[in-house]
């Protein structure tokens, strides 16, 4: 039996999250005519991270199907990583501590009331292909 295609390479994991990364910093730079034009942006990098991270665990054998049920979950996903390797620096750190599902869903839903999310500048950082390099 042939092994099936591998169809979650993690260089095209990587360069994937460095398209996210490169529109989040188009917003950012060019603007955006919207009445919340951070959100966007701030989605972008969200997914650029947890798509570095996973390119990174793709490149360290973790399977696309555990990636999956980890799902959007940073704090695991980083967990995983630092096990195989991954040292970041103390922003990047900071950032990862703070994208918890409320930071991921007010990005894509309106939600009023106080929240902490990291700046788009943190995110932009930290969302960066030399700060998750793998």
């Amino acid at each position: 039996m042939t092994e099936p295609i591998d169809r979650h390479p993690p260089i095209g994991i990587y360069y994937y999250a460095a398209s996210y990364h490169v529109a989040a910093d188009l917003i950012c730079d060019q603007g955006l005519r919207a009445t919340h034009p951070e959100a966007p942006a701030t989605f972008l990098y969200c997914h650029a991270i947890e798509l570095y991270l996973k390119s990174f665990l793709r490149f360290y054998r973790i399977s696309a199907k555990q990636l999956q049920s980890i799902r959007h979950n940073y704090k695991c996903l980083l967990s995983q990583a630092s096990k195989r390797g991954l040292v970041l620096g103390e922003l990047e750190n900071e950032v990862l501590s703070m994208l918890d599902g409320k930071t991921w869903s007010r990005s894509r839903y309106l939600e009023i009331g106080f929240s902490q999310s990291p700046s788009l500048r943190a995110l932009s950082e930290t969302s960066n292909t030399e700060s998750l390099k793998t």
